[in-house]
């Protein structure tokens, strides 16, 4: 792991912020929450204002990022299966904005494939989205089982970690106001669990309430072994190697660049938080530019529909439309004021 324990990556220095602003804005490990509260907009349209530097927040030109990656620890446990390459073909084929929308938000979303075990070439859907919704970046099919190896290779993770960065850049020359940055994949939960082990006993402790009945003590107890046979490294890098997914990796590269160009991000699901943890990592104060929705985060353990049941996929990313609108809406009034 000589390469990335050297840190060989090209890492900007992030934009300066005024000291009264830091601490201002200044978020817990976990990230500030955000909900449907009034209270809670009006204190995240603060943080917009001065993460963009206006003095309107705007909320008008939003790309959402659903990075996707399969595991091969998956394979490992007898859990629900849930093919996440086919769950993406679905999500493409359905009308991407609802026409109460159009013309009101421009929103893009877009899938980027890292590692899907699914033959997306053979079905006509991917020729249909392929460079419009569907990004095509695959590494390979999935990482590899970490109970035997390490997940991914170096090159595996650098690819990864630029293919983050790249998508970011692209955002920031199109003066994207904010980007949703999204995960999704299957045997993901087994991922964020021994990533959590790997930053700290506590952190596995905190990550384990929102593991799903399912799993069961056993399961857990056998992750945290197979975790265990791994040396757990002072360096970020080596820690995403041996456990991470090639979106976890390719989310902290687009965590990181957007705190470089001074762009705002939202995230919510599991492991997109677990990514935001580790880029905090890497480079801190980056945590400074991103905010964790709340709500989102909440239903993990309670009504969070069929996730609640499996998560060893998440949601494709669509359910943050309606929130991004309502957003919009909110922000009109704050205006207004």
């Amino acid at each position: 792991m000589s390469s990335l324990n050297n840190l060989n990556f090209d890492l900007k220095p992030l934009k300066p912020l005024r000291a009264e602003e830091r601490e201002k804005i200044k978020t817990e490990k976990s990230g500030q929450k955000l909900n449907f509260q009034p209270r809670a907009f009006f204190q995240f349209f603060t943080w917009l204002n001065r993460v963009q530097g206006k003095s309107q927040a705007q909320l008008l030109n939003i790309d959402i990022l659903s990075f996707a990656g399969d595991h091969g620890i998956n394979a490992e446990f007898a859990t629900p299966r849930f093919r996440s390459g086919e769950f993406l073909m679905e999500a493409m084929r359905q009308e991407t904005m609802p026409e109460l929308w159009k013309g009101n938000l421009s929103l893009q979303h877009y899938w980027v494939d890292l590692g899907v075990d699914y033959a997306f070439e053979s079905n006509i859907s991917y020729w249909l989205n392929h460079n419009n919704k569907l990004i095509n970046s695959k590494i390979k099919a999935r990482t590899e089982s970490f109970s035997s190896y390490p997940a991914m290779t170096d090159d595996e993770l650098a690819e990864a970690f630029y293919s983050g960065r790249k998508l970011v850049d692209r955002a920031h020359y199109q003066e994207k106001d904010l980007l949703v940055l999204h995960s999704l994949g299957e045997g993901q939960i087994f991922s964020v669990y021994a990533l959590a082990w790997a930053l700290s006993i506590s952190d596995a402790k905190a990550w384990t309430n929102y593991l799903p009945a399912w799993l069961g003590k056993e399961v857990e107890q056998e992750i945290q072994r197979l975790a265990k046979k791994h040396p757990i490294s002072h360096n970020p890098f080596t820690n995403l190697c041996f456990y991470g997914g090639f979106e976890t990796v390719a989310l902290c590269g687009a965590i990181i660049r957007c705190a470089e160009k001074g762009i705002p991000f939202l995230l919510a699901d599991p492991m997109a938080i677990i990514a935001w943890q580790y880029a905090a990592k890497i480079v801190p104060g980056v945590e400074q530019y991103g905010y964790a929705v709340g709500s989102f985060a909440e239903h993990l353990r309670e009504n969070y529909g069929v996730f609640k049941e499996n998560l060893s996929y998440t949601a494709s990313g669509r359910e943050w439309y309606p929130f991004i609108w309502k957003m919009q809406q909110e922000l009109r009034q704050y205006h207004a004021q």
